[in-house]
């Protein structure tokens, strides 16, 4: 199979001098807590909209590659329709699957949040101004409230990343991914967008805090999934079609690497 070729999103000023260590993790932690910060100060004051919020979640992504050397690629960006808004689910292996996932998709991208989080205090109102959204599917008639706030902000070009194994892989695999996210993407009437997000789990394994730099992730978008005609009777047929999707492309990758090193 011919390997497509990755485009460089981005590539860290200089390389670390370390092979492995927890301080790049403290750094990257450290460092980006100050984007946050000065969010939520302009957030609390009034100042700020949904491109003031993607300039620091710029900010953001960039300081964690910095800090941890990380080079990133994508492949498949060709099939992201300019003005499209999309649900992109992923395989989630690592804390950086965050950060790359917000520099690779080239729009808006946002995270279901926690309910909870949503209610607190300060945090909660600056994560609304900033466009994410939270479905408590525990309560039904505020999950409706929620999904036609979140109707209206993906309206504007909002795109939401979720991670339907629900949790990050300990062992590198593809775990079985749950419904919910499934029931959200049919009810918005969105597509789905498959990703596989390649070498993240080694750079930042699932626990501690680790760090191997001087290494790449490689986002590899797969083409969109309709849920148009997938009612609730059909979601494990759409769950399969989205993981067969991101399984198929791991094993592609994994196919072009024993490739290349035999040549």
């Amino acid at each position: 199979m011919k390997q497509e070729t990755p485009i460089l999103l981005f590539k860290p000023a200089k390389k670390a001098n370390f092979k492995k260590s927890p301080l790049y993790a403290i750094s990257m932690f450290a460092k980006s807590i100050v984007p946050c910060v000065q969010y939520l100060a302009k957030a609390t004051t009034g100042h700020c909209n949904i491109a003031i919020a993607d300039y620091y979640i710029d900010k953001f992504w960039r300081i964690h590659l910095e800090e941890s050397a990380t080079t990133l690629y994508a492949t498949g960006r060709e099939h992201i329709v300019r003005g499209q808004t999309y649900i992109y689910m992923s395989n989630h292996g690592s804390w950086l699957d965050i950060p790359v996932m917000f520099g690779a998709v080239p729009s808006s991208l946002r995270m279901i949040s926690k309910a909870g989080l949503m209610q607190l205090p300060l945090v909660g109102p600056a994560m609304e101004k900033a466009g994410f959204v939270a479905i408590d599917r525990q309560n039904r008639s505020r999950a409706i409230r929620q999904l036609e706030q979140a109707k209206e902000r993906l309206s504007s070009g909002i795109s939401i990343w979720i991670s339907p194994e629900g949790t990050r892989s300990r062992d590198g695999s593809i775990g079985a991914f749950k419904k919910g996210g499934f029931h959200v993407a049919r009810e918005l009437g969105l597509p789905i967008i498959p990703v596989y997000i390649e070498g993240a789990e080694h750079i930042m394994p699932a626990d501690g805090l680790m760090v191997y730099p001087n290494r790449s992730i490689t986002v590899h978008f797969c083409s969109p999934v309709s849920t148009a005609g997938f009612d609730r009777s059909h979601t494990n047929k759409l769950i399969e079609l989205v993981r067969q999707k991101i399984v198929d492309k791991r094993e592609e990758c994994e196919k072009n690497h024993d490739a290349h090193r035999k040549n």
